[in-house]
Order: structure tokens, then sequence, then C-alpha cells
């Protein structure tokens, strides 16, 4: 019986299907690893009979025939595997991969099993049927060899010294084939007889007389490959643990898993750096001096090797696709022998599951004070090694719009921004990535997420910073209804606020607040809080609450602002003087008394924490006149506290007081001054 080479390939490799549905069903193979092993002798044995059987010995002529089916028949395996683990399907291999090779879940081993099955298989079915054909398979197996050869390498070696070196079984032996074999299939394809060139003798040194310059698409190629040398020399350096700021940025922004302890990352980046990089060097080389035989072939190899990582990092497309065209532009240079590239939310049920835990509703503290963000995870520890968990703190901006706060990867720490110097883990135990924000800013606060990641599970919570503070209605000189979301946004940092959330004008409505302005808010939507409905503030009739006009565009539409302030590192006074001031002698006063002039939200702040009460209008640091109410009285402007706003007059007319501020730890506050700002002299 005898079977052409394509269909003869297919049909062994056809058969891994329900060989492994046979073995995973087997008790005894879940007893005995050395089972296992011995069993997969025996399949390979069995496998051998049937390729001679039904190719009759016809395809033996070429004994690679027989390599690429038997390596089809594994492909067709991981395949199994990979797509097994991944949910797919059941019920094939749990039982090998369970008791066998237990690291082939991991993320590297299943993505090396989607390789093999797929592209690696495609290239065993092309090479069978090259050889049926008698066709030239040089090139196809060269790409294979280095693909292959990459692959295993990075895989034995990672599970040697990477996590799970402990839990090695002797079906780990089963992958010795895969270096033994290939090495004496790579020694017979470089035996082969090279394709003849498409150029002739003559049009090959006439090329080769050509400088660089001369030759375009090499000139592109060498710049192109000595930028690649350089961020392969960078990956390297990373894994390596470098130091640099940069190191860390790029490990964080865009390849995490290069500091994985299951090791696979850390040992292709160095096979990379110590490997892959010379030969860079010698391409550059060959192709600035052409005239090197061997480039051709050897980037094949390269090239097989460097795209067998492509799924697992698209940084690697880019060096695959630059060695394949260093091979075919030196194929046509150099003579032959012959002279011619939010979140989910995981049940904990769930086998290796990471689960977080944040703290429900808020957390609330004040400017200037320390808080700790709750959060904490758990996930079976049995699947995973603690060393492997990647914690990510950030905040959110937007609805879908997250700024970075704090990142944890391994022993390396990083906090970004105005969180600097400010924030860390507190680890209080296992599992606990609470994060710590000291001398809280009003910019802090808002909602932060909490993720924890392992190698393949991921689970995020939110937690809500609350700061205890005063929302303050704030319109400038230029009147009502002149400030565009930007400019409110100014106006607010500008008299030491922020523009306040909805939850906080909400809460402040409930506390009482009744304005009858609408302002924006800093979610870009304009509102405005109502306690007691008149003609004047959208008629008597209306219900009470906070009137909302919706999101109103940022650049072209003007109202006010509601600003939102908290605690203050430092003290508001009404510096007393034998005489009142003009503006710009205000300002004079309270520098002369080592203060300055107390801007909006300070007196608000001073007003409602410190509970300053004072019936003296002065002038405040935007030029308007106010003063704190804390206890209602006669001739103190009403009977409701707060602070009161006079408006905002000539900065020329000497009629009022003024307010300074003061920061903590300076000197006292309050030494009467005489008229103009100048010490009064006794």
């Amino acid at each position: 019986m005898q079977l052409p080479a394509a269909p003869g390939a297919l049909a062994p490799s056809l058969l891994a299907i329900p060989v492994a549905f046979g073995i995973n069903g087997a008790a005894a193979l879940a007893e005995s690893p050395l089972v296992l092993v011995l069993t997969g002798l025996l399949v390979s044995a069995s496998l051998f009979s049937i390729i001679f059987f039904i190719s009759g010995g016809s395809h033996f002529q070429d004994p690679l025939f027989c390599v690429f089916v038997v390596f089809s028949f594994t492909s067709i395996v991981d395949l199994i595997i990979a797509l097994e683990e991944d949910g797919f399907i059941s019920g094939f291999m749990e039982v090998y991969v369970r008791e066998g090779e237990p690291y082939l879940r991991t993320a590297h081993g299943i993505m090396i099993c989607y390789w093999d099955g797929i592209i690696h298989y495609g290239l065993y079915l092309a090479m069978t049927a090259a050889i049926g054909q008698r066709r030239n398979y040089r090139n196809l197996g060269l790409f294979w060899l280095g693909s292959l050869m990459m692959s295993i390498i990075v895989f034995l070696l990672g599970n040697l010294i990477g996590k799970y070196s402990s839990d090695l079984s002797p079906a780990f032996l089963l992958n010795l084939p895969y270096i033994l074999i290939p090495l004496w299939a790579g020694l017979r394809l470089f035996q082969q007889p090279k394709a003849l060139p498409c150029l002739s003798p003559e049009k090959v040194a006439e090329e080769q007389r050509k400088r660089l310059y001369q030759r375009p698409q090499d000139m592109g190629l060498v710049l192109l490959l000595l930028l690649i040398a350089a961020f392969t020399f960078f990956r390297g350096m990373v894994v390596l643990d470098c130091p640099a700021d940069s190191c860390f940025e790029y490990i964080y922004q865009h390849e995490p898993y290069l500091r994985d302890p299951v090791a696979y990352p850390k040992v292709q980046m160095l096979i990379f750096m110590f490997y892959v990089l010379p030969f860079f060097c010698l391409c550059i080389y060959g192709l600035v001096l052409p005239g090197c035989s061997w480039l051709p072939d050897w980037s094949l190899v390269f090239a097989g090797a460097v795209a067998q990582m492509c799924p697992r990092s698209p940084w690697a497309a880019l060096p695959a696709a630059l060695l394949l065209l260093t091979c075919v532009l030196a194929s046509d240079t150099v003579p032959s022998a012959r002279g011619r590239k939010k979140v989910v939310h995981v049940m904990e049920g769930d086998s290796g599951a990471v689960v977080v835990q944040t703290a429900p509703g808020k957390v609330v503290t004040h400017r200037g004070g320390t808080i700790i963000l709750p959060c904490r995870y758990h996930y079976d520890v049995s699947a995973h090694d603690p060393a492997e968990i990647r914690l990510k703190w950030t905040k959110v901006t937007e609805p879908m719009a997250f700024v970075d706060v704090f990142v944890a990867l391994g022993k390396a720490r990083r906090a970004f921004g105005s969180y600097r110097g400010r924030t860390a883990l507190q680890e209080d135990g296992f599992g606990d990535a609470s994060l710590i924000i000291r001398n809280v800013t009003l910019q802090d606060y808002g909602r932060y997420e909490c993720e924890v990641t392992n190698e393949l599970e991921d689970d995020a919570g939110m937690v809500k910073l609350d700061l205890e503070g005063v929302i303050f209605p704030y319109h400038p000189r230029l009147g009502r209804y002149t400030l565009n979301f930007h400019e409110a946004q100014q106006a607010c940092l500008e008299q030491d606020g922020i523009l306040a959330s909805h939850d906080q004008l909400h809460q402040a409505w409930l506390e009482g607040m009744d304005w009858c302005n609408a302002g924006w808010l800093e979610d870009g939507s304009v509102q405005y809080p109502i306690s007691r409905p008149r003609e004047e503030c959208g008629r008597k009739d209306t219900p009470v609450g906070v009137r909302n006009y919706g999101y109103r565009h940022k650049e072209s539409e003007h109202y006010d602002a509601f600003c939102f302030t908290s605690n203050l590192n430092g003290k508001v006074y009404f510096l007393k003087t034998y005489r009142k001031l003009s503006y710009a002698e205000a300002v004079q006063a309270c520098k002369n008394n080592g203060a300055a002039v107390a801007k909006v939200g300070q007196l608000y702040a001073a007003w409602k924490i410190q509970l300053l009460d004072r019936c003296e209008a002065g002038w405040l640091e935007d030029g308007s006149i106010r003063y704190p109410i804390v206890n209602p009285r006669a001739r103190c402007g009403g009977r409701e506290p707060g602070v009161r706003n006079l408006g905002f007059p000539d900065k020329k007319y000497k009629l009022f007081g003024v307010y300074c501020f003061k920061k903590a730890g300076e000197a006292a506050p309050e030494k009467a001054l005489g008229g103009g700002g100048h010490p009064n002299r006794v």
C-alpha cells in the first residue's frame, strides 16, 4: 500500500486525536508519570511502523520525510493541548498535562503549542508534499529549523531555571528528541544543493562592485538592522534588571511579561542578546561587503528563530521580516558554491483565578492627610507562584480614561506623575495590595482602580477617595456666566480649589446649599442646587434639588463654576490695621506680615473647617470683598451662616481690611499694622 506524500503525512497526524483521547482515559497514567513516558515512546515506535507501511518505503530515500511526518503528529497533539487549555475542547490531554508537563498551562506554553500546531504543521505538510514531488524544500526546512530550535531551547531552559524547575517529571525527557533530531535534520538540510540564483554570474559581480550608497535597498536594510540591534540590546538589559527609569517604563508600558517568574521570556531575550544580536551585526557586515555565501542560509534560520515568538510579542515581527528580506536580497548578490514582528471579573471558584476585594463605598480624608486605599486579593496558591503577581493602581479620570498611579512588578516599585514620593504599598501580609497616599492633594479626589494580574488571569476593584471640604460658587470680576469649561478649571485652581463633582454638589445641597446660578462641574456638566424654589430660579412651583443642564460644549458655552476645596495647611486671619486699605496696600500689608492675601477657596475652608467668624469685610486675592460668618447676627449680612460676598470694587478704594493666609510653621499672624501697610512705630 502506498499513498502520496501529503496524504501520507496527514493520515498519521490525524491519529493524534483518538490516541490523545485514549491516553487521557487510561486511569493508570494518572498514577505514574513513568508510565506516561513509556506510553509516549510506544506511540512513537508505532507511528514509525505506520509511516513505513503507508509509504512502502518509497519516501525513505529522504529520511527527513519520516521526521516531518512524526513531528506533524506531535503538532496535532500540541494543538489539542492548546485548544483544551483555552476551553474549546475537553477530555483529550488533561491527564498528561496535569501529571506530565504542567508548565504547558502557562501563557508561553499555550502559545508555543498553537505555533507548533498551526505554523509548524503547515510547514510539515508543505515539506512532505515537496519530498513526494521531488522538489527542493531547503529554504522551508531552514526556516523550520530556526523556529523549532528557538522554541524548544527557550522552552527547556525556561523549565529548568523557572518556577517549574522543582516540578519536572520523567515526561520532561520526551522533549529531548526535539533537540537531537532537528540538529541532525539541520545538517542534512545544509548539505542539500542550493537553488540556482536568479542572476547571471556577471550580474552578480557587477552588483558586488557597487558601493553601499549605490544600493538603496541594502542601505535602508542596514539602517533598520542597526535600530533593531539597539532595540535587542535594550530588551536584553531590561530582563537583566537594568535600574534605569527607561527600562522600568518599557517593562510596565509594553512588555510586563518579560519579568515573569516562569523565565521563558527572560531566556528568550538573553538568547536574542547573545546570539541573535551578533548575527544582526554579521548581517550588516554581509550587506556592506557583499559576497558572503553563508548569509542567505543563516538568515532563513534566524528568521525562523525570531518569527516563532511573534504571537507573544509584535515587536518580533519586524526583525523576522528584516531577516527574510536580508535573505532575499543577499541571495541575488551572493554566488553559490558553484560560482553563482478594564475590567475582567473572575469567579472565585475558577482554578487559579485572581479575586480582588476593595472597600465598598468610599474612604474619606482631607487635604494634607494620609489615607489607605484598601485592596486585597486571593487566588489558588497551588497553581501559581506569588512572585508572578503584578499590581497596578490607576485613577479614573473619565469613563474610559485612566492615569497611572502606582505599579509593582515583582520587587520593583514605581509611582507616576504627582504621586511620586507620596505613594507606597501597605503590604500587610500576603494578598495585601492596599495603596498608601501621603500628603493628599485636592487633585487626588476621585475613583481608583486596583488591578491584580497573574500569568493568565486578572481582576480589578474600585475604591473612591473622598475629601472633607467645602464647595463654593465662583465667578470672576468679569461677571456672571463668563467662563467656559477650561477657564472654570483654571479659575478654581487659582482660588485654591478644583472643579467640584456631582456627588460633592449633591452633598452640599443636602446640607442646605442654595445657589441660583448654574456652574461647571468636573465632568463637564452644568448644574446648580436649589433648596428654596422661587420665581427667579426656575419658578416657585418647581421641586427642590440639584438642577442639571446636562453636558455642555466646553469651548463655546459660558457659565459660573462650582469649586471644591479642603483642609488648609496654614491659617487664614483678618489682619488688624489702623485704617482701611486699597488692594495694593492690602497685598503689601500681608507680605510685610509674612503672609499672602488669602484666596477665595482658603477663606471658605477657614470658614467651614477652622470656623473662622469675622464680621469685617476684607480684600481677597482675586480682588473681591468677602467675610465669613459662622454665627449669624444683626448687621452681619443675613440669618444664614456663610461667606458674604460684596463683589469686586475698584482696587483703588481704601474701604476695606484684608484677609491673609500664612502657611503652617511660619511666624505667628495678626501683628497689627499701621496705615498703608507699614509697621506701626510707637
